[in-house]
């Protein structure tokens, strides 16, 4: 089988043909399944991963940018999205994009990509769960996945119509990083060994002080007014925050001076803003902010991972990576408990040093270990902790059931505008590789979350999916932000 990825191209662009450009990107007789991507490094590989877990003869499955998804459910009749971003916490946007898609007869499985891991203890999980996604926002046909049993009781709770059909999936992020996936990322984890040789990762969590489109989002989405409950623990939050990222980047400055065999790579959160990063890091030697490719593949690269509480380091944990957890500040209304079990908690700079020393006069760095107490507090909210592919195959058979369900997808209209952009991009991108010597994306922040498909990344990656599932993928690429999977 030819498994050339098979790109949208013109004749007007050179040394391209006109093969898609009147393309329905719609295969007929085939069921239409959804799998939006808000942020490419978090969240493209366990799609392409479950695409291959669900793919057959009958359907088709599209992933891509979540809008150019949700505008390609607006024109289908008849399909399953599996995902989030069709509800929005904006009170003025909640279930609009979720009505457009019922309008067509499609059906939902919500799947978050932050499902279990908020700050503070229980009381306040349940608040911010339910501030994230209350089920009850769902009609009862739909589907509502939970990362654990904490949250799934949570949702049981609340009585939704959707009751009858909250499962308990874990969430395949986590899988991910089991030494059964490995093969997926061994190519890349050899190429960043080799572009950095030793290094040291250090993830930081403060979009509440950094967020992308700045300072104010948070205030803007809670509708924040100066009378407003929120107003205080939102600015104290934030000075929390942006104290903390300050810390950080004074860490990196000292772990430059300590270790100068290694270079110092600095991977903020997908939502963060990065100015301020990339412009304080410029005057640290061997230090520098990277963003794009797997997190996973980042994670079994390093030497070591230094977190603040977020999910990366239960990730890395998982990866085997030796995981410090660097906690300068004390709050408990902003930690994150769960996180903070895993790694060597350090309170100051000297400490973090000293554990990264010892940890690499080892000829191979030590294992980070959990205790069984922490370990159980841990899989009450991520069920999937252990080795193994059980998520995938949960959310497979539960897609292939209510796949079962639907009959084919139809096009409400053309499509062809699908095919058509990804015609467009090509002439755009030959156009400023030869007439713009700086180009800047219009929307950098969107641009960072979702940089485009490289689909040679992805068909390497797909390989390693085909042999896991043993089904023929066929993926065909109708842009930069749109692709389909197809199982001959």
């Amino acid at each position: 089988m030819d498994r050339t990825p098979t790109l949208p191209t013109t004749d007007q662009s050179p040394g391209l043909t006109a093969r898609f450009f009147h393309a329905n990107i719609l295969e007929a007789g085939k069921k239409a399944l959804l799998f939006p991507v808000e942020t490419i490094s978090r969240e493209l590989d366990f799609k392409l991963v479950l695409a291959g877990y669900c793919a057959n003869s009958g359907n088709q499955i599209f992933l891509g940018n979540h809008t150019d998804i949700y505008e390609l459910g607006k024109r289908l009749s008849h399909g399953l999205y599996v995902g989030k971003n069709v509800l929005n916490v904006s009170p003025t946007r909640l279930r609009v994009c979720y009505d457009d898609l019922k309008k067509n007869q499609f059906r939902v499985i919500y799947l978050d990509e932050e499902g279990a891991i908020f700050a503070g203890g229980p009381d306040d999980w349940k608040e911010d769960m339910i501030r994230k996604f209350d089920p009850r926002w769902l009609n009862a046909e739909d589907h509502a996945c939970a990362w654990g049993s904490f949250q799934e009781k949570l949702y049981h709770d609340l009585k939704p119509a959707c009751e009858k059909n909250i499962v308990l999936t874990g969430h395949p992020r986590f899988s991910l990083c089991h030494d059964r996936f490995l093969p997926l990322y061994q190519q890349e984890i050899d190429e960043l060994k080799q572009r950095h040789g030793k290094f040291i990762l250090v993830s930081t969590n403060f979009t509440r002080g950094n967020f992308g489109t700045g300072p104010e989002y948070f205030f803007k989405r809670y509708h924040v007014t100066p009378e407003s409950p929120l107003r205080s623990p939102l600015i104290d939050e934030f000075a929390y925050h942006h104290q903390k990222l300050g810390i950080f980047i004074r860490l990196v400055n000292r772990l430059s001076n300590s270790f100068p065999d290694h270079k110092i790579i600095l991977r903020p959160h997908p939502s963060e803003g990065h100015d301020i990063y990339q412009s304080i890091l410029n005057y640290i030697p061997r230090a520098e902010i990277q963003v794009h490719g797997s997190l996973t593949a980042w994670l079994r690269a390093a030497d070591a991972l230094i977190h603040c509480g977020c999910t990366t380091g239960i990730e890395g944990w998982l990866c085997g990576t030796y995981v410090v957890n660097y906690q300068p500040l004390h709050d408990e209304r902003f930690e994150r408990r769960i996180p903070n079990l895993v790694g060597e908690r350090c309170e100051a700079e000297e400490d973090v040093v000293a554990k990264l020393k010892h940890a690499f006069s080892f000829d191979q760095t030590p294992r980070t270990t959990l205790t069984p107490e922490a370990l159980a507090s841990m899989k009450s909210l991520i069920e999937n902790v252990e080795q193994s592919t059980e998520s995938f195959e949960k959310l497979a058979a539960l897609v292939k059931a209510v796949e079962n369900e639907l009959p084919a997808a139809t096009a409400l209209g053309a499509l062809t505008s699908f095919a058509r952009r990804g015609v467009q991009e090509s002439m755009k991108k030959f156009v400023r590789s030869r007439f713009i010597r700086s180009w800047k994306p219009r929307n950098a922040y969107q641009h960072q979350r979702f940089p485009g498909l490289d689909p040679a990344v992805i068909e390497t990656k797909l390989d390693f999916v085909r042999e896991l599932t043993g089904r023929r993928l066929v993926a065909k690429y109708w842009s930069s932000k749109l692709m389909s999977v197809t199982c001959e």
